[in-house]
């Protein structure tokens, strides 16, 4: 079968042929590739079902969450920028990446399955591009000794330490941060998400 339709291909040629391929790569792109809103859903379905299946030697650590939260927020003012405010909004897809990374045994900013930044942000809040800032840092620490409130202050001092990270952290349009925090014996794995308020779109203008 794919020599006759190889042979077709190459003996059927001018105009017609160019319509049919165009047509047919078209309709192709429209069925297989998701809309944004399709891929935000199933990251978020990804996200709580990733955390409900952590490995038993791993678990969320809230304290240190919260910890991590008032630490970004302290060194922002010390340094002349707003503070930001803990917020529950993207702990889950802060936790969900941090626990990504965990189980993928590196940090970054994509999860195993693909999941962008862009699109795990939009997975949790409506109308993603009315917020006007938008930023994640990643870490983890993995040196033996306890997983506690020292060794997640060593892990805030990597972000200090990279001249991005530290940028993306002061960022000045930001105003809530989202910590996920994920313990594995005693590995830390940590994501800080960033947001500012929801810009209301102007009525008047469209």
């Amino acid at each position: 079968m794919r020599k006759t339709v190889s042979k077709w291909l190459i003996d059927c040629r001018g105009p017609a042929l160019s319509t049919w391929l165009i047509g047919a790569i078209v309709i192709a792109l429209t069925v297989v590739l998701p809309s944004r809103d399709a891929i935000a859903g199933d990251y978020h379905a990804y996200a709580v079902g990733i955390l409900k299946t952590l490995p038993k030697e791993a678990a969320i650590r809230p304290d240190l969450e919260a910890y991590l939260d008032a630490l970004a927020d302290r060194y922002r003012v010390e340094n002349g920028r707003g503070g930001v405010i803990g917020d529950e909004l993207m702990r889950i897809a802060a936790r969900a990446q941090a626990a990504d990374m965990m189980l993928a045994g590196k940090t970054g900013h994509v999860s195993r399955n693909g999941y962008a930044f862009g699109s795990r942000f939009a997975a949790f809040v409506d109308k993603a591009d009315l917020f006007r800032a938008r930023g994640e840092n990643a870490a983890s620490d993995r040196r033996k000794g306890p997983a506690d409130a020292a060794k997640a202050r060593r892990l805030f001092a990597l972000w200090l330490d990279s001249s991005a990270h530290r940028r993306n952290l002061m960022s000045r349009d930001y105003e809530f941060v989202s910590t996920g925090v994920i313990q594995r014996r005693q590995e830390l794995w940590a994501v800080q998400i960033f947001w500012s308020r929801r810009s209301e779109p102007n009525l008047l203008t469209q």
